[in-house]
C-alpha cells in the first residue's frame, strides 16, 4: 500500500494537476463544443477526428501550461535555446529516459492522430505537431514553477508525429476496407428486382 502512495504521489509531480486544472479543462471542452461544429462546416474536415484534435489540444494545454506549484526551477529563454548541436545532442539523448519523457512522448499522440484522419493530410499537421511544442515551452519561460526544455520539445514532437503515422496508417486501412467491401458488392452483381405485377 505504501508503493502504491509513494508511486502517486511521484505521479503528481509529473503530471502536474492544481486547482485550476479542472476549470481550465472545462472551459476548453466547452470552447471546443462551441467551435466543433462550425469548424467543420467551414473546414470540410472529418467531423469526430475534428473533436478529437481540438479535445487533444486543450488536454495538452492545460497539462502544460498551468502552474507546477512551486516558486524556482525557472530558466531564461536564453538557457533554453541550445548554443550547439553537441548541446542539442545531449538534450535529445533524455527523450524517453524516464516517465515523464514519456509521458511527453504520448501527451501530443492523439492531437497528431485527430489532425491527420480529420484533415486527411499529412504534411501540416506534421508542422503543427513540431511547432504547438515549440511555442508551450516559450511560453513556460513566464510560468511560474515551470522550465522551458528542449528534451521535452522533442518528445512532445515526436509523439505527435507518432500520432500523425498512426492516423496515416489508420487512414490507409479504412481506405483499403472501403475498397474491399466497394469490389465485394461489384462481384455479387445488382439486386434481383422483383417481377412486376400484373393487374387483371
Amino acid at each position: 500500500m505504501g508503493a502504491i502512495v509513494e508511486a502517486g504521489y511521484h505521479l503528481r509531480w509529473l503530471v502536474p494537476v492544481n486547482h485550476w486544472t479542472p476549470l481550465l479543462g472545462l472551459l476548453g471542452i466547452v470552447v471546443c463544443v462551441l467551435l466543433w461544429r462550425p469548424l467543420v462546416a467551414l473546414t470540410h474536415w472529418r467531423s469526430q477526428p475534428t473533436l478529437l484534435a481540438l479535445v487533444s489540444g486543450v488536454a495538452a494545454l492545460t497539462l502544460t501550461l498551468v502552474p507546477k506549484g512551486w516558486e524556482g526551477n525557472h530558466r531564461t529563454l536564453a538557457e533554453c535555446v541550445p548554443t550547439d548541436w553537441a548541446q542539442f545532442g545531449d538534450s535529445v539523448g533524455h527523450v524517453g529516459a524516464g516517465v515523464e519523457s514519456w509521458l511527453n512522448i504520448a501527451m501530443l499522440v492523439p492531437l497528431g492522430f485527430g489532425l491527420m484522419l480529420a484533415t486527411r493530410r499529412v504534411v501540416w499537421p506534421s508542422l503543427f505537431v513540431v511547432l504547438l511544442p515549440v511555442a508551450i515551452e516559450l511560453t513556460q519561460v513566464a510560468i511560474p514553477g515551470r522550465e522551458c526544455s528542449v528534451s521535452d520539445w522533442v518528445a512532445n514532437a515526436l509523439g505527435g508525429l507518432v500520432g500523425v503515422a498512426l492516423g496515416w496508417l489508420t487512414q490507409r486501412w479504412l481506405r483499403a476496407r472501403k475498397a474491399a467491401r466497394l469490389r465485394k458488392t461489384e462481384a455479387s452483381g445488382p439486386p434481383p428486382t422483383a417481377p412486376l405485377s400484373r393487374t387483371p
